[in-house]
């Protein structure tokens, strides 16, 4: 029997922000509970192990005959955290928003009409246009759990996540074969790569502290060729992808963006993303990179594997929705992990090592110290080197 590999929860008790009306809380309840009658008790806490910081709201609640329920929620919102360890990526509250309220049920139903059930985030509530929050169905305390581990994710485990993402960008593809122009209403990912001052301040300074520990972890032979690279990647990486197959990416495809539910032999009954706020439009191979480098157990020995099965579920869902443009083939997708290899190598240096600390800290000085990272690093900088992932061209 396999052990349990996910992490406990980790969160922080706190007052009701000053941005979360307690009206708007009331009268969300209400659509859920007709017989609702006031709050009785409300906790909060920080879920700061999720990609995104999200509020947990604990609502115990008096209803008809002074019966008391729980209702708990999980919410998102455009207000900035201080909590945790931000990562290098550039987010858009509205743009998670439109996914939640109209790109995911889209997909759902898409799957619906090929006669198959799918979820691909928590319930979402419908509340009024003028909340300026996504209220999400607490979904942590039914059985699912953060897919995050320091010893990272079993075989099993990734072949459950996979399938899921593979579904995703499956179904993404065809909602925006099937609705021309849907794609102009997200960013597009060679957008986002554009200079950005704090997302680029913010990769300064972890490329700058990856440099410095490769000493401290033994790799000191790549500083010549890791320094010259990140120098490259900033400079002269460019992205055209137009010959790629191209989705609706996650964006933040990370194991702290997966939910996971898990039988008692540690197989994935569902998985689902927490988070969108980096969602947009680009290669398949970005999610692909994203995931298969911060969430395995095994990285590199089982990376061409996992690549093949995400393919082969891939092609089935494009299959099952009846697809009519190009099905990308393994070939494809080997491609463009080559043409965009710095993907891999941003992943494996500035994700990584967050996805591997302390969330509740703040502390990128011993960021890259960490001797769990230091082991995986040693590993992956070979891997990376010999794939031709770290070469400049």
């Amino acid at each position: 029997m396999s052990s349990r590999i996910l992490v406990t929860q980790l969160s922080q008790d706190l007052s009701l922000p000053a941005w979360l009306d307690q009206q708007d809380l009331e009268r969300l309840v209400r659509q859920e509970i007709p017989e609702f009658r006031k709050i009785d008790t409300l906790r909060c806490k920080w879920e700061v192990q999720l990609s995104q910081p999200a509020l947990c709201v604990q609502l115990q609640v008096l209803v008809a005959e002074n019966k008391k329920r729980q209702v708990n929620y999980l919410i998102k919102s455009p207000e900035s955290l201080s909590i945790g360890l931000k990562v290098p990526i550039k987010g858009d509250f509205q743009v998670e928003r439109h996914m939640y309220e109209i790109v995911l049920p889209a997909l759902e139903e898409l799957y619906k009409n090929a006669d198959k059930s799918i979820h691909f985030s928590p319930s979402v509530f419908k509340t009024n246009q003028k909340f300026n929050q996504i209220y999400l169905e607490y979904i942590l305390n039914k059985g699912y759990a953060v897919a995050n581990s320091l010893k990272g994710l079993s075989v099993t485990a990734m072949e459950g996540v996979l399938s899921k993402l593979a579904a995703y960008h499956a179904g993404t593809a065809c909602y925006i074969e099937r609705n021309s122009g849907k794609f102009r209403e997200l960013p597009k990912l060679g957008n986002l790569l554009k200079s950005d001052g704090e997302v680029d301040e913010l990769k300064g300074l972890y490329q700058m502290r990856f440099h410095e520990g490769l000493r401290s972890n033994d790799a000191r032979e790549y500083e010549d060729k890791v320094k010259s690279f990140q120098k490259y990647v900033k400079v002269e990486a460019k992205l055209d992808a137009r010959a790629s197959f191209n989705v609706i990416l996650n964006g933040s495809c990370w194991p702290n963006n997966v939910l996971i539910q898990v039988d008692a032999f540690g197989n994935v009954k569902d998985s689902l993303f927490s988070d969108f706020h980096a969602a947009k439009y680009g290669p398949a191979i970005y999610d692909l990179f994203s995931l298969l480098l911060t969430a395995p157990a095994e990285k590199s020995s089982r990376f061409d594997g996992y690549v093949k099965f995400y393919h082969d579920h891939l092609i089935e869902n494009l299959t099952l929705l009846k697809f009519q443009g190009k099905k990308t083939s393994l070939t494809d997708l080997q491609l463009d992990l080559l043409k965009y290899g710095h993907w891999g190598f941003e992943s494996a240096t500035e994700i990584l090592p967050i996805l591997l600390s302390d969330f509740g800290s703040n502390d990128t000085d011993e960021l890259f110290k960490n001797p769990v990272f230091g082991e995986q690093i040693r590993e992956l900088l070979p891997w990376l080197e010999n794939r031709g992932y770290i070469e400049e061209d």
